[in-house]
């Protein structure tokens, strides 16, 4: 049973093609445990596609050249710095208005105090 859509509208040389591919489980099919085995190997794909993208290589095998592999680390280095001293200067401005306010308020205490000592 072909889902709607199938290759059959789009290539009519489709027997051909289907002669020569080892037909996989299909998560379309009636049966429920053709449909689980086609689910499993869709996963246990995925996380081949993950771990191999983890190791730097590509869908070919291919793994990437220690030149990519530098150019990365160091842009990596560079926007790790990047971050770094944002979250510095960021936490730094947060401070000196903190400050700023903190002064402000001495001072208007302080004025309000004599202000009440000279009304007293």
């Amino acid at each position: 049973m072909n889902p709607p859509g199938s290759l059959e509208a789009l290539d009519p040389n489709v027997d051909e093609h289907l002669s020569t591919q080892i037909l996989a489980p299909s998560v379309h099919s009636d049966n429920s445990q053709e449909r689980i085995q086609a689910r499993r190997l869709r996963i246990a794909a995925r996380l081949e596609a993950r771990r191999r993208e983890a190791l730097g290589e590509y869908l070919d095998g291919k793994k990437e050249s220690e030149e990519d592999q530098s150019k990365s680390y160091k842009q990596k280095e560079e926007s790790r710095l990047k971050l770094a001293k944002l979250l510095l200067c960021g936490t730094e401005l947060v401070t000196n208005i903190q400050v700023a306010i903190d002064i402000r308020e001495i001072h208007r205490r302080v004025e309000e105090e004599e202000i009440k000592r000279q009304r007293s």
